[in-house]
């Protein structure tokens, strides 16, 4: 019955993210055919230094939620989430001021001096969204997660409304489309705002025994880990964009997207399980037979859900790029690729366990050893090789060695061995037959047929799912297991 609970609450948060994704999917197709390259890629610069900068003052709060709130009575939430969020107040200001006052600086240090003006325009956005930060992990505390997919489909929504429509009606530019980015933050941050207190605002408001100083000692270290963690994740962003120009970042940018599926499955994953794990931690949960079996159960799904959607894209990668953004943007094919390889990795959910078993300082310091040999190493090859895609390449393997480090810990406390936490059976059955479903496809449709784009994409998606249907069949992959708790009334 729990974990077909938890299957429901992970479908809803995932519903809300496929809406965020398809809301930064669909504005980038816009933006590519209506933009310049070269305005493109100023707009993807602006988003790149809030989401770098938006890691720095978080600090690392929004995880607190979930961590805290499974562990306090609920005559003591409201008093909590209020003195959380009054921090994303004052972090939020602290933020839109610099950020209005220092683009100058960022614009030279980017080499670009259109994003002055856009960084000033674009200002007030931090303090409109760093009160909303950590909506997630209240809302999957208190399994209301229905309530994320309203909030997110809602405001993703009217987002693309503000940002996208008046570029495509009225042939606005890249200043339009922030303009746009900004009243729909206004609209986000007055829902959040609502939904934060929702769940407890029948409850008795009483002072919570959690201090400022417990806040910061949970907060603090994952703030060391995320900083470093944006060091790596963005590395690759700073050096294309500062050596290589805004139109090579504007086909990086395109290519090395998030595959929806997988953080958006992963995502809800994690979210859900947070409040869970950081419950069984404090109640001294046996993390070998409690947590493990729910662990590798959520694994299994996320394996059976994501690789075969992973392998597609690996393998048509080209007629993707070329679909979504105008035969201009093919070369974003390779980064795209690249990309895709570190998704069949990323879908283990690590971070929740290890954050709410107390390793949050191991976690910090992979990060700050990774994020150091990263650096270093893409800075040797811009002078050296002097090749965007070497730079992808090295943020791909330092990035795999963070996560096979990270799942070391993992080990220790579940009290297994390495093998124990990759299911090698299912993984096989699922790849192997994937692989040369896919490439004989390629083979007939693209060299063969030469289809266009949008045809070769659905005739071959459509014969994949069949063809891969009747290998489930054959090997026993169970999917009925995923689906059935969405339609199981007695829940």
């Amino acid at each position: 019955m729990k974990e077909r609970s938890n299957t429901v609450q992970t479908f809803w948060v995932s519903l809300g993210s496929l809406f965020s994704f398809g809301f930064a999917i669909v504005s980038s197709m816009i933006f590519s055919r209506y933009f310049l390259k070269e305005d493109y890629g100023t707009y993807k610069q602006v988003m790149y230094v809030y989401n770098t900068l938006l890691t720095v003052f978080t600090l690392g709060l929004p995880r607190a939620y979930s961590y805290f709130l499974p562990r306090v009575k609920e005559t003591q939430a409201k008093s909590l989430i209020k003195r959380i969020t009054n921090l994303f107040f004052l972090l939020g200001a602290i933020f839109s001021i610099l950020l209005f006052i220092f683009s100058p600086q960022i614009a030279s240090f980017l080499k670009n001096e259109d994003l002055k003006i856009a960084l000033r325009v674009f200002s007030p956005v931090p303090l409109l969204m760093l009160p909303t930060m950590g909506l997630e992990g209240i809302l999957s505390t208190y399994r209301k997660t229905k309530f994320i997919a309203a909030y997110t489909i809602t405001t993703r929504v009217f987002m693309l409304l503000c940002v996208a429509l008046p570029v495509v009606i009225f042939h606005g530019n890249y200043i339009t489309a922030i303009i746009g980015f900004v009243i729909a933050s206004f609209v986000a941050f007055l829902l959040a705002l609502y939904l934060k207190y929702m769940p407890v605002k029948n409850a008795v408001d009483e002072k919570s025994d959690i201090t400022y100083k417990q806040i910061f000692d949970f907060s603090l270290p994952l703030l060391y880990a995320s900083l470093w963690g944006i060091l790596i994740s963005s590395a690759d962003q700073f050096f294309i964009s500062r050596y290589f120009g805004n139109v090579v970042f504007a086909e990086f940018s395109n290519g090395s997207l998030e595959l929806p599926f997988v953080g958006m499955i992963t995502g809800a994953s994690a979210t859900v399980l947070s409040p869970i794990f950081s419950r069984m931690s404090h109640e001294k949960a046996d993390f070998r037979k409690e947590v493990f079996p729910l662990w590798k159960s959520v694994f299994e799904k996320t394996a059976k859900l994501i690789y075969p959607l992973v392998i597609y894209c690996l393998v048509f990668a080209d007629v993707l790029m070329i679909a979504l953004y105008g035969q201009q943007y093919e070369v974003s094919a390779i980064y795209f690729r690249i990309r895709l390889i570190l998704n069949f990795f990323t879908l283990i959910i690590f971070a929740p366990l290890l954050i709410n078993a107390g390793k949050v300082r191991f976690y910090s310091n992979v990060h700050m050893f990774i994020a150091i040999t990263v650096i270093i190493f893409e800075y040797m090859s811009v002078k050296t090789i002097n090749s965007p895609y070497a730079i992808s390449v090295i943020s791909l393997l330092c990035q795999l060695s963070k996560i096979f480090i990270l799942l070391i810990g993992v080990t220790k406390i579940l009290q297994i061995n390495f093998l124990q936490l990759f299911p090698m059976k299912l993984m096989a059955q699922i790849l192997l037959p994937s692989i040369v479903i896919l490439f004989a496809e390629r083979y007939l449709f693209i060299n063969l047929l030469h289809w266009e784009v949008w045809i070769t994409l659905f005739v071959s998606f459509i014969f994949y799912v069949i063809l891969y249907l009747v290998v489930c069949i054959v090997m026993k992959i169970n999917y009925i297991e995923i689906i059935k708790p969405l339609f199981n009334k007695d829940r």
